[in-house]
């Protein structure tokens, strides 16, 4: 999938304009491309495809999907996470309050344009493996998401990646955890503010299923970054 000169070589972008969100989902549903919704408390997957972005940056549009079930448990939500992830790409934006419409004389289901899109290809910054020892505590902001305790899976200049249990905890991207909390053992605790560019199941190696995510220091002096690199090293 062929992105934009400013797309092009980032580790992580974070677009908040319909100027710069478009062209990335009018490529998506030129290509016919793949776009999963993942279903609260385990009710399955909602696999689609975009099938209209409007220009004008109101709405969107993606195809129903055959199980009628299927598309009233999306229908009953207010917001969903919508993922594709063409080639090396990792795309993730949230659709606001879908409801049901025909779409070219197919059932369809319609949201507002999104406010955020993230994009994440390769990584930019060297990363360093933490130990499972080393704990992140996430301390909410007053957007409501409440604490959660989360293992490090790797470390870098430009952000981190956790592991997050239990892995129903859902985070949109773009939602800035402020005041994280970093413990390591050995040294002083460290507190930063987060911002989440991207989220996804993993299986773990005992075969339990975990989130994770993928953050950006918010503010960070770099020195207090480099000492948590050192302090893991």
């Amino acid at each position: 999938m062929s992105m934009n000169s400013e797309t092009s070589g980032s580790t992580s972008l974070l677009l908040r304009t319909p100027s710069k969100i478009a062209p990335i989902l009018e490529a998506l549903a030129a290509q016919h491309q793949p776009v999963t919704v993942e279903l609260p408390n385990n009710q399955g997957l909602f696999a689609t495809r975009i099938v209209r972005a409007d220009p004008g940056g109101q709405f969107i549009i993606v195809a129903a999907a055959k199980d009628d079930a299927l598309n009233a448990t999306v229908l009953s939500l207010t917001r969903l996470t919508l993922v594709a992830e063409p080639e090396d790409w990792h795309i993730e934006f949230v659709g606001v309050e879908p409801s049901s419409v025909v779409q070219d004389g197919i059932a369809a289901i319609r949201m507002h344009y999104p406010e955020i899109l993230t994009v994440q290809q390769r990584r930019k910054h060297e990363r360093r493996g933490a130990s499972p020892a080393l704990v992140l505590h996430c301390v909410a902001d007053a957007g409501g998401i409440a604490p959660f305790d989360a293992q490090i899976k790797d470390i870098s200049l430009g952000g981190i990646s956790v592991l997050i249990y239990p892995p129903d905890v859902m985070i949109e991207p773009g939602t800035v955890l402020v005041g994280s909390r970093i413990e390591i053992p050995g040294a002083g605790p460290v507190t930063v503010d987060l911002e989440v560019r991207y989220s996804e199941i993993v299986t773990l190696a005992d075969g339990s299923r975990a989130r994770c995510s993928g953050f950006r220091f918010l503010n960070a002096r770099e020195d207090i970054r480099r000492m948590l690199i050192d302090a893991i090293g």
